[in-house]
C-alpha cells in the first residue's frame, strides 16, 4: 500500500513532457566570438524546434525542470546550461521561466553529446 506521501506526490503532477536532443545544450553565457554565437543560436533553435513538436499549450503553473547531460569531452558549466535551456523553453513549454520552482541537473561522460530535458507542471 502506498503511503499518504506517495499518493500526495502522484496527485500533484499535472503534465510531464520529456525532450531528447543529440547535441551540446544551449548556454546562457555570452559567446566568445561570432562562431560561438552562431553555435549557441543553433543549439537553442534545436531545443526550441523539438519543444514546439511536443507542446501544444504552454504550462501555466509551477514547473519542475530536470536536465540530464551526457558530455562527450571538454568542460561545461551547469549554471549556464540550465539558464540556456530555461531561456530556450520560454513561451514554448511555459509562459516564463520564473515559473520554475525546482531544478535537478546531472552530468556524466558519454559517447556523444546529448541531453534530456524533463518539464513537469505541478500544483
Amino acid at each position: 500500500m502506498a503511503s499518504s506521501k506517495e499518493v500526495e506526490r502522484k496527485a500533484i503532477k499535472l503534465v510531464m513532457k520529456k525532450l531528447h536532443i543529440v547535441d551540446i545544450p544551449p548556454y546562457k553565457q555570452a559567446p566568445a566570438d561570432i562562431h560561438e554565437k552562431e553555435n549557441q543560436k543553433k543549439r537553442a533553435e534545436a531545443l526550441k524546434t523539438e519543444a514546439e513538436k511536443l507542446f501544444e499549450n504552454q504550462m501555466r503553473g509551477k514547473v519542475h525542470l530536470k536536465v540530464e547531460y551526457h558530455r562527450h569531452k571538454g568542460r561545461s558549466d551547469a549554471a549556464n546550461i540550465i539558464g540556456g535551456i530555461a531561456d530556450a523553453l520560454n513561451k514554448i513549454a511555459y509562459v516564463d521561466d520564473k515559473q520554475i520552482v525546482e531544478i535537478h541537473y546531472h552530468e556524466a561522460l558519454g559517447k556523444v553529446d546529448e541531453y534530456w530535458v524533463e518539464i513537469e507542471e505541478v500544483i
